[in-house]
C-alpha cells in the first residue's frame, strides 16, 4: 500500500514537472506575425495619441476664442488686452459647492496639472480631485458637484488665469452658464461616458 502511494506521488510530481517545464519553452517560442502585430499596435496607439492631441488643441483653441470674445464684449471702449503670456496662460478648473477646490487646468497634456494628462493627479481616473474619477465628487454621474451629473447644480467652473470665468463644465442642460462650445461639450460627454 505504501509503495503504491509513493509511486503515485512520484508520478504526480513527474507530471507537474513536465507541465511546469514545458510552459516557459512554449512561451519562448516566437509566434509568426508577432512583430507585425506589435507594429500594428504601435501604429494604432500613435493614431490614438495624435487624435487625442488634435482634440486637446481644438478644445484649448475654442476656449481661448470664447475668452477673447468675452473680453471684447465687455462694453468698454478700450481694446481687450491679455497681459499674460501664452506660456503662462491657463484655463483653470475649480469644483466644490463654492468652487474652492482646484481640479487642474485645461492646458497642454504634458503639464502635470492638466486634465488631459492621464498619469497626473487631475487626469487620473483614480484621483479624488479628478473629473475622470467615476466614484469621486467631480466625476460621478450623481454628485451635485460633478461635471458628469446631468442634474448637478454646482458643477466645476472654468476660470482663465486672469480671473475671468468662462462658464461651467457640466452635462446639465438646465444650467445657463454652462460651456456649450461643441468641442468642449463633446469631450465632456465622451469623458463622462467612459
Amino acid at each position: 500500500m505504501e509503495t503504491r502511494v509513493v509511486r503515485l506521488l512520484l508520478i504526480g510530481l513527474g507530471v507537474r514537472c513536465l507541465v511546469a517545464c514545458s510552459i516557459p519553452e512554449a512561451a519562448a517560442t516566437p509566434r509568426p506575425g508577432t512583430s507585425q502585430h506589435e507594429r500594428d499596435t504601435r501604429r494604432d496607439q500613435h493614431a490614438v495619441d495624435r487624435r487625442r492631441e488634435r482634440i486637446q488643441k481644438q478644445i484649448l483653441s475654442d476656449l481661448r476664442a470664447l475668452k477673447d470674445s468675452r473680453d471684447g464684449s465687455g462694453g468698454g471702449t478700450e481694446p481687450a488686452s491679455d497681459q499674460t503670456s501664452p506660456s503662462t496662460y491657463k484655463l483653470l478648473i475649480f469644483g466644490g459647492d463654492s468652487h474652492e477646490v482646484y481640479l487642474g487646468c485645461l492646458c497642454e497634456g504634458h503639464e502635470t496639472d492638466s486634465v488631459f494628462n492621464l498619469a497626473g493627479e487631475y487626469g487620473s481616473d483614480l484621483s479624488e480631485n479628478s473629473m475622470r474619477n467615476k466614484f469621486g465628487p467631480y466625476g460621478s454621474n450623481s454628485a451635485d458637484t460633478s461635471a458628469c451629473s446631468p442634474s448637478a447644480t454646482h458643477p466645476p467652473s472654468v476660470v482663465a488665469s486672469d480671473g475671468k470665468s468662462l462658464g461651467l463644465l457640466t452635462l446639465n442642460p438646465a444650467l445657463k452658464k454652462r460651456i456649450v462650445t461643441p468641442s468642449v461639450a463633446n469631450w465632456l460627454a465622451r469623458m463622462c461616458s467612459i
